[in-house]
């Protein structure tokens, strides 16, 4: 009985293409005809093959969805990720070279119409953590509502992506004043959990001359169940951009947090001020930071040049970075000095290769410098 029903599904199956190849040789067959006849050109054979193509190649996507109108790839649903692998040759002693998973992230976001969209981002190096979920609701390039676990509108380089960076790390200032590895309330990757409202306005030659953000946040940090505090963070951004390749911003946070290992809250204020330059193969930028935790006044800046001596392939680059964790304490301020190179392999792949002579304002210099190399993949 299996036997005989394997054998009427295969003839089944044949059948059924011997009757879609019969239908379009029957159409081929016609539009010859009509050729032939002169009642239609042979451009006008090809334009209707063309559209019978594309109608053809449409319904077989169709086929392919999901129950829930997803392609991976689609609007809806755009997979890509992000893997950096790092060495660290570090100088000082009883420090181990060392290699390490720098970056392993996924990304999942689309749109699920027009107007609404989401992300969802997770870090799998070290420790798993969600980075960013929020979804958002765009009125139009004037207006944006995003709601859920995302970056904070403060300082230009931390919104910069992790894979766009032109330095294997950000600078101290920014890892110390904008929610990351040394900030009071420790390594929150530059996120929280709130909402926020962004746009873009002043259109001048297809090129907005303004846009913002201001957002409400928790000030606890991301990957969290529950708030720490009563209080609730304010965190706005203003950028400008007068010229195509130029732009300023400005960032401003104002909240009252629980500092790492602390038993009761205290002001966590910030606030920065930024200016980015590319043209052709040159790029400038350079940002300040100040911050005041408690009654500790805090500020950084750095300021970084790179330069393509082979387009698209090979960058040098060159970068000054200082931070002071305390301005009443003349002797512990710290400045970084920085040259690198990037090889571009291509959109996914590059390999970046970093010096950094670092050199601190105390009495006693530690042999700290650092050769870091760092191959990304990112897709």
């Amino acid at each position: 009985m299996k036997t005989f029903y394997s054998k009427t599904l295969l003839l089944l199956t044949f059948l059924l293409s011997i009757v879609t190849i019969s239908k379009a040789q029957q159409n081929e067959d016609l539009l010859n005809i009509l050729i032939k006849k002169n009642l239609i050109t042979q451009q006008e054979a090809d334009s209707i093959r063309s559209e019978q193509a594309i109608k053809e190649q449409a319904k077989r996507d169709k086929e392919n969805e999901n129950q829930h109108n997803i392609t991976i790839g689609s609007r809806a649903l755009q997979i890509s990720g992000l893997v950096q692998a790092r060495y660290q040759g570090f100088e000082q002693t009883g420090v181990n070279d060392a290699f390490d998973l720098h970056r392993a992230r996924l990304d999942a976001k689309g749109f699920i119409t027009d107007k609404w969209s989401y992300e969802v981002y997770t870090e799998f190096a070290a420790n798993v953590k969600l980075l960013d979920a929020y979804t958002s609701y765009q009125f139009g390039d004037y207006l944006k509502i995003t709601a859920g676990q995302f970056k904070v509108p403060l300082s230009y380089e931390s919104l910069v992506s992790d894979s766009q960076l032109e330095f294997i790390d950000r600078s101290q200032v920014v890892e110390a004043l904008a929610g990351r590895s040394k900030d009071v309330i420790g390594n929150q990757n530059g996120r929280d959990l709130g909402v926020q409202v962004s746009g873009s306005f002043a259109k001048v030659n297809n090129l907005y001359l303004f846009d913002y953000t201001l957002g409400v946040f928790n000030g606890a940090g991301y990957d969290v169940t529950t708030d720490n505090n009563n209080y609730k963070d304010i965190a706005a951004r203003l950028g400008i951009h007068p010229l195509k390749g130029l732009d300023f911003g400005a960032s401003l946070y104002e909240g009252e947090d629980i500092p790492l290992n602390g038993i009761k809250s205290q002001a966590r204020n910030r606030y920065s001020i930024d200016g980015h330059f590319v043209k052709g193969p040159f790029s400038f930028t350079a940002e300040y930071l100040h911050g005041k935790d408690a009654a500790v006044n805090k500020d950084g800046w750095y300021a970084q040049a790179g330069y393509f001596v082979v387009p698209k392939f090979v960058q040098l680059e060159a970068k000054y970075d200082t931070y002071d964790p305390n301005k009443t304490n003349p002797t512990d301020r710290t400045y970084i000095y920085t040259g690198g190179v990037n090889f571009v392999f291509n959109q996914w792949t590059k390999l970046s290769v970093d010096y950094l002579f670092r050199h601190e304002e105390a009495a006693v210099q530690i042999k700290n410098n650092i050769l870091e190399a760092q191959l990304q993949i990112a897709f």
